[in-house]
Protein backbone atom coordinates (compact mmCIF):
# COMPACT_ATOMS: atom_id res chain seq x y z
CA UNK A 1 0.00 0.00 0.00
CA UNK A 2 1.20 3.52 -0.83
CA UNK A 3 -0.41 6.93 0.12
CA UNK A 4 -0.84 9.07 -2.70
CA UNK A 5 -2.73 11.27 -0.04
CA UNK A 6 -3.67 12.01 2.83
CA UNK A 7 -6.21 15.18 3.17
CA UNK A 8 -8.03 16.97 5.83
CA UNK A 9 -11.63 18.14 3.82
CA UNK A 10 -14.79 18.69 5.82
CA UNK A 11 -16.69 17.77 2.90
CA UNK A 12 -14.43 14.46 1.69
CA UNK A 13 -15.54 13.22 -1.28
CA UNK A 14 -16.17 16.27 -3.85
CA UNK A 15 -15.36 17.72 -6.87
CA UNK A 16 -11.92 18.83 -5.44
CA UNK A 17 -11.13 15.32 -4.49
CA UNK A 18 -12.29 13.31 -7.68
CA UNK A 19 -12.03 15.87 -10.46
CA UNK A 20 -8.54 17.55 -9.57
CA UNK A 21 -6.65 14.92 -7.33
CA UNK A 22 -7.67 11.69 -8.48
CA UNK A 23 -6.85 12.39 -11.94
CA UNK A 24 -3.60 13.98 -11.13
CA UNK A 25 -2.64 11.13 -8.40
CA UNK A 26 -4.76 8.49 -10.33
CA UNK A 27 -5.18 6.07 -6.99
CA UNK A 28 -6.70 2.61 -6.52
CA UNK A 29 -8.89 3.82 -3.81
CA UNK A 30 -10.19 6.28 -2.16
CA UNK A 31 -10.80 5.42 1.81
CA UNK A 32 -13.15 7.76 3.81
CA UNK A 33 -12.00 7.37 8.12
CA UNK A 34 -14.57 8.86 9.80
CA UNK A 35 -16.79 7.19 12.16
CA UNK A 36 -20.24 9.00 11.80
CA UNK A 37 -19.99 8.10 7.98
CA UNK A 38 -18.42 4.27 8.31
CA UNK A 39 -21.71 3.98 10.13
CA UNK A 40 -24.93 5.20 8.24
CA UNK A 41 -25.83 3.62 5.30
CA UNK A 42 -27.11 6.15 3.48
CA UNK A 43 -24.14 8.43 3.70
CA UNK A 44 -22.01 5.63 2.58
CA UNK A 45 -24.12 5.29 -0.75
CA UNK A 46 -24.33 9.06 -1.23
CA UNK A 47 -20.58 9.34 -1.14
CA UNK A 48 -19.97 5.78 -3.10
CA UNK A 49 -22.09 7.75 -5.82
CA UNK A 50 -19.73 9.95 -6.12
CA UNK A 51 -16.47 7.89 -6.94
CA UNK A 52 -15.51 6.87 -10.64
CA UNK A 53 -16.16 3.23 -11.17
CA UNK A 54 -12.43 2.66 -11.46
CA UNK A 55 -11.55 3.29 -8.36
CA UNK A 56 -12.65 1.70 -5.00
CA UNK A 57 -14.13 3.13 -1.76
CA UNK A 58 -13.76 1.87 0.97
CA UNK A 59 -15.61 3.56 4.42
CA UNK A 60 -13.72 3.07 7.57
CA UNK A 61 -14.13 3.85 11.47
CA UNK A 62 -11.62 5.53 12.77
CA UNK A 63 -10.43 2.26 15.02
CA UNK A 64 -10.26 0.26 11.82
CA UNK A 65 -8.66 2.70 9.81
CA UNK A 66 -5.86 3.04 11.99
CA UNK A 67 -5.43 -0.83 12.26
CA UNK A 68 -5.58 -1.09 8.47
CA UNK A 69 -3.30 1.47 7.73
CA UNK A 70 -0.86 -0.28 10.67
CA UNK A 71 -1.16 -3.76 8.82
CA UNK A 72 -0.23 -2.09 5.41
CA UNK A 73 -4.08 -3.92 4.76
CA UNK A 74 -4.99 -2.01 1.22
CA UNK A 75 -2.51 -4.39 -0.46
CA UNK A 76 -0.89 -2.41 -3.53
CA UNK A 77 -3.34 -0.25 -3.53
CA UNK A 78 -2.49 3.32 -4.04
CA UNK A 79 -4.52 5.31 -1.29
CA UNK A 80 -6.32 8.72 -1.14
CA UNK A 81 -6.91 8.95 2.32
CA UNK A 82 -9.35 11.53 3.49
CA UNK A 83 -10.62 12.79 6.94
CA UNK A 84 -13.20 14.90 7.84
CA UNK A 85 -11.72 16.72 10.52
CA UNK A 86 -7.67 17.58 12.42
CA UNK A 87 -10.04 15.52 15.35
CA UNK A 88 -10.01 12.28 13.31
CA UNK A 89 -6.76 12.63 11.91
CA UNK A 90 -5.09 12.87 15.07
CA UNK A 91 -7.19 10.15 16.88
CA UNK A 92 -5.50 7.60 14.16
CA UNK A 93 -2.11 9.45 14.86
CA UNK A 94 -2.51 8.73 18.23
CA UNK A 95 -3.45 5.53 17.71
CA UNK A 96 -0.10 4.46 15.96
CA UNK A 97 0.03 5.54 12.69
CA UNK A 98 2.70 8.17 11.37
CA UNK A 99 1.88 10.26 7.96
CA UNK A 100 4.95 12.17 6.02
CA UNK A 101 2.58 15.22 4.80
CA UNK A 102 -0.87 15.79 5.27
CA UNK A 103 -3.26 17.89 2.64
CA UNK A 104 -5.34 20.59 4.49
CA UNK A 105 -7.96 20.92 1.99
CA UNK A 106 -10.93 22.28 2.91
CA UNK A 107 -11.70 23.21 6.61
CA UNK A 108 -14.86 25.83 6.58
CA UNK A 109 -16.11 28.02 8.70
CA UNK A 110 -17.86 26.37 12.04
CA UNK A 111 -18.46 28.07 15.54
CA UNK A 112 -15.17 29.26 17.20
CA UNK A 113 -13.26 29.21 14.19
CA UNK A 114 -11.11 31.90 12.42
CA UNK A 115 -9.72 31.83 9.36
CA UNK A 116 -5.85 30.69 8.78
CA UNK A 117 -6.23 30.79 4.92
CA UNK A 118 -9.66 31.70 2.50
CA UNK A 119 -10.25 27.40 2.32
CA UNK A 120 -8.71 26.81 5.85
CA UNK A 121 -10.65 27.95 8.93
CA UNK A 122 -9.41 26.65 12.56
CA UNK A 123 -10.87 26.54 16.04
CA UNK A 124 -8.22 26.57 19.17
CA UNK A 125 -8.58 22.64 19.45
CA UNK A 126 -7.95 22.39 15.30
CA UNK A 127 -4.43 24.62 15.77
CA UNK A 128 -3.59 22.73 19.35
CA UNK A 129 -4.12 19.66 17.18
CA UNK A 130 -1.69 20.80 14.05
CA UNK A 131 0.86 21.84 16.37
CA UNK A 132 0.75 18.48 17.89
CA UNK A 133 1.31 16.73 14.33
CA UNK A 134 3.79 19.09 13.03
CA UNK A 135 6.00 18.29 16.54
CA UNK A 136 5.45 14.63 15.36
CA UNK A 137 7.48 15.43 12.37
CA UNK A 138 4.40 15.31 9.89
CA UNK A 139 4.32 18.42 7.04
CA UNK A 140 1.09 20.03 6.60
CA UNK A 141 0.71 21.72 3.35
CA UNK A 142 -2.40 23.68 2.45
CA UNK A 143 -4.00 23.08 -1.18
CA UNK A 144 -7.10 23.23 -2.38
CA UNK A 145 -6.59 21.31 -5.76
CA UNK A 146 -3.84 20.32 -7.61
CA UNK A 147 -2.80 23.48 -9.87
CA UNK A 148 -2.92 25.97 -6.99
CA UNK A 149 0.06 26.63 -5.01
CA UNK A 150 1.02 24.60 -1.91
CA UNK A 151 1.25 26.88 1.62
CA UNK A 152 3.53 25.04 4.51
CA UNK A 153 1.45 25.59 7.77
CA UNK A 154 3.87 24.22 9.85
CA UNK A 155 5.71 27.69 9.95
CA UNK A 156 2.20 28.90 11.15
CA UNK A 157 0.97 26.81 13.47
CA UNK A 158 4.16 26.35 15.34
CA UNK A 159 4.76 30.05 15.26
CA UNK A 160 1.05 30.63 16.58
CA UNK A 161 0.55 33.06 13.63
CA UNK A 162 -2.99 34.12 12.78
CA UNK A 163 -2.46 34.26 8.72
CA UNK A 164 0.37 33.27 6.26
CA UNK A 165 1.84 36.57 5.91
CA UNK A 166 2.04 36.59 9.69
CA UNK A 167 3.87 32.84 10.20
CA UNK A 168 5.60 32.62 6.57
Amino acid sequence: MSLALVRIDDRLIHGQVVLGWSRVLKPDRIVVANDRVAKSDWERKLYAASVPPHLQASFLTLEDAAARLSSGGFGDDAVLLLFESVTDLHRVVEAGVHFDQINVGGLHYHEGARELLPFVYVSDDDRRLFKDLAEKGMELVAQDIPGNPAIRLNPLVLSGATSPSAGI
